[in-house]
Order: C-alpha cells, then sequence, then structure tokens
C-alpha cells in the first residue's frame, strides 16, 4: 500500500512538472460528523493537507487530482445538559479526490466529484467518557465519497475553498446504539472542510 501512493504522489508530481499540468498544495481545517451515531453538528475538527495537479479543459475549467491527508470523524462535548456525556471518534485518511472545476468569470469557482480514501490508523479511534470503547464493528478500510465545493480566487494563484464531503458507501456497520440504528444501513463521514489553496 505504501508502494501504491508512494506511486501516485510520484506520478501526480510529474504530470504536475509537465508544460500541460499545474501543480500546487492546499492546508486547511475541517469539520466533521458521521451520520448514523446520533450525534449531530460538525463538532470533530481536524486538519486537512495536500498536493494537487490540474490539467486545463479550457480557459476557465479543468481536471484535478489531489493527494491529501483529511482527519474525519465525529465527537460530543460534556454538558451538563447532556449528563456530562463524552464521546469522540478519530478517524485518519489519505484521500485522493477527482474533481471538475470550473471558474465563473467573476472570482468565484465550484467544483464536484468523487474521492477513494484508505484509514490508515489502526487504533484510538472512538472513546467515551470511560475511556476506550470496545467491542464496536470494526471501519471499512476504504472509503469512497463524494465532493461539491465553492471556491473565492485571490489571484490568479491563490484561493479559498469550501468542500463539503459525504461518503457514498458506508465507513463501517450501525454499531447498534439505539434502537434507531435498526433503520440505518450504517455510518458516513460527512465533513466540511475550509482551506487555503496555492498553485506554482
Amino acid at each position: 500500500m505504501k508502494n501504491i501512493l508512494f506511486l501516485l504522489f510520484f506520478v501526480i508530481s510529474i504530470s504536475a512538472a509537465a508544460q500541460s499540468f499545474k501543480g500546487g498544495f492546499r492546508l486547511g481545517l475541517t469539520g466533521s460528523q458521521v451520520d448514523g451515531d446520533n450525534i449531530s453538528g460538525f463538532n470533530k475538527a481536524g486538519l486537512t493537507g495536500g498536493f494537487m495537479a490540474a490539467l486545463p479543459i479550457d480557459e476557465y475549467s479543468d481536471i484535478s487530482a489531489e493527494l491529501l491527508f483529511v482527519q474525519k470523524g465525529s465527537r460530543k462535548n460534556p454538558t451538563k445538559n447532556n449528563n456530562l456525556y463524552k464521546y469522540i471518534m478519530r478517524l485518519n485518511y489519505i484521500e485522493m479526490p477527482f474533481l471538475y472545476r470550473r471558474q465563473l468569470k467573476t472570482n468565484f469557482g465550484f467544483e464536484a466529484g468523487l474521492s477513494f480514501a484508505i484509514l490508515i490508523d489502526n487504533k484510538n479511534r472512538e472513546f467515551d467518557i470511560y475511556g476506550k470503547i470496545p467491542a464496536r464493528p470494526d471501519f471499512e478500510k476504504y472509503e469512497i465519497a463524494a465532493h461539491a465545493g465553492f471556491k473565492y480566487f485571490l489571484n490568479e494563484k491563490q484561493s479559498v475553498n469550501l468542500r463539503y464531503s459525504n461518503s457514498v458507501i458506508p465507513i463501517r456497520k450501525s454499531p447498534g446504539i439505539s434502537t434507531y440504528n435498526y433503520f440505518i444501513r450504517g455510518q458516513y463521514n460527512i465533513v466540511l472542510s475550509l482551506t487555503y489553496e496555492h498553485w506554482f
């Protein structure tokens, strides 16, 4: 698997160096939740960052590929209203989005596409007030997600990106946290990311 990731990164780097391609990097923050865990709100903060390569289609649009580290998961902070209940799910992925991106004639643009991701951490994923939670269904090793986003161009090489992503297949089977989960096929990552992008 490490060889595959290295090869992908090498291909992206070489492609970005080619005359018809352009390359860059992105770095920012994520807010995430997991559909199906009975906890709402983008309360799990994380980091994201990585490299990008794009092949222009015309003056205003291109096809891009990215290699990113993305922190996802879910969180519920203890309060008096929830009897000081605490919960956190930590999921770290290497993600490879493939996107169609379109710049409007103003400073705005949009993007849409799919990604393939690999779950890279093997422990310390899920905790409550008593510590690590045992005896839960294991998480899937791979994730496929859909993406849609908007961006504001600061100049020709720099932009600010707001992206929404949602798993299209479950990241694991429902752990049966409540009786309502009987009607849920599984759990799904939902992520909002805000990033700074710079193209070379």
